[in-house]
């Protein structure tokens, strides 16, 4: 009995600690497509490369805008800024919840970016 209750103690004690994978915090960003390239605007977590750089589990809500002469689309893990003509804008909300480095391009045709996530 005495073994049982310690353990009934401990358990009722023990703390779980949070998965990383949930967010806490939605951060927006603007993300701005030209014809030659796609800058993601007033990142905070770019890195000194310029290279766009989140923790995992970070959520985001990107207002993706089109500065080029081209429609473009923008999708990103399963988000899509949908056809987006010129000097039009949108909303796209991403969950980075997978770590490692990812490519997207605006299709049709368009520049690319780069996004590592750590």
């Amino acid at each position: 009995m005495c073994i049982g209750a310690a353990a009934a103690v401990l358990s009722a004690g023990a703390v779980r600690a949070p998965a990383t994978t949930q967010p806490g915090v939605l951060y927006t960003s603007t993300v701005i497509i030209t014809d030659g390239k796609i800058v993601i605007a007033d990142n905070k977590f770019a890195a000194r490369t310029g290279f766009a750089r989140y923790p995992r589990g970070s959520m985001l809500r990107y207002t993706v805008v089109n500065r080029g002469t081209h429609a473009f689309t923008l999708n990103i893990l399963g988000s899509s800024s949908g056809r987006l003509p010129p000097g039009r804008k949108n909303t796209m909300l991403v969950n980075w919840d997978r770590r490692g480095k990812f490519r997207f391009r605006a299709v049709p045709n368009g520049p690319r970016m780069s996004v590592r996530v750590v």
